[in-house]
């Protein structure tokens, strides 16, 4: 089972190299026909409980950098999120969850009342180009300056256009250089 995985392989290891696989499969397998709308949301629903499980297990992290994670509106899908949310707790980092489709004046409020230093936003394949780009370039523009953004997720359009003042995260693999080469920028 996932949880044995889990278990065997550690948080970080478990999103890399067994969530993030699944995933690419069973969307695949959905886009194809290969299973149905009820399998691939129990799938999710399971998976995520999973990553909630392994998340609220890890000890409470009190270093910076202070992530925000959410979505943009449109963007319902989760398990990205989670998949962030866990490689960034075990590297330490203090995560501050929204859940999904946050209005971009939301996701603004949020960052500053719990005083942020990223804003990190998931993608997945539903959002067209043009509301990940416009909701990028908004956010960008209302976030204080110091406040930087880093966008993940399997949608082209992060790799084909390039946002002023937003780091693409790439993989998950990314994630642990990504928060240390933060840390050594900002001396924490």
């Amino acid at each position: 089972t996932l949880s044995l995985y889990l278990a065997r392989l550690g948080v970080q290891r478990f999103v890399i190299e067994v969530i993030a696989p699944l995933n690419v499969a069973i969307g695949q397998s959905w886009a194809e026909g290969g299973i149905a709308v009820f399998e691939e949301h129990l799938y999710s629903e399971q998976v995520q409980h999973l990553l909630r499980q392994a998340i609220g297990a890890l000890p409470v992290a009190d270093q910076r950098p202070r992530i925000l994670l959410t979505t943009l509106p449109g963007e319902e899908h989760q398990i990205g999120l989670l998949m962030a949310q866990a490689c960034l707790a075990v590297e330490g980092a203090q995560c501050i969850s929204l859940g999904v489709q946050t209005p971009v004046r939301d996701i603004v409020l949020a960052a500053r009342a719990h005083q942020v230093d990223i804003v990190a936003l998931s993608f997945s394949l539903s959002l067209n180009a043009n509301q990940v780009s416009d909701g990028l370039s908004e956010l960008r523009q209302q976030l204080p300056q110091q406040v930087q953004i880093w966008a993940g997720g399997r949608n082209p359009v992060l790799r084909r256009r390039t946002i002023e003042g937003v780091t693409v995260m790439g993989a998950l693999e990314l994630i642990p250089g990504q928060v240390r080469d933060w840390r050594q920028h900002h001396r924490v």
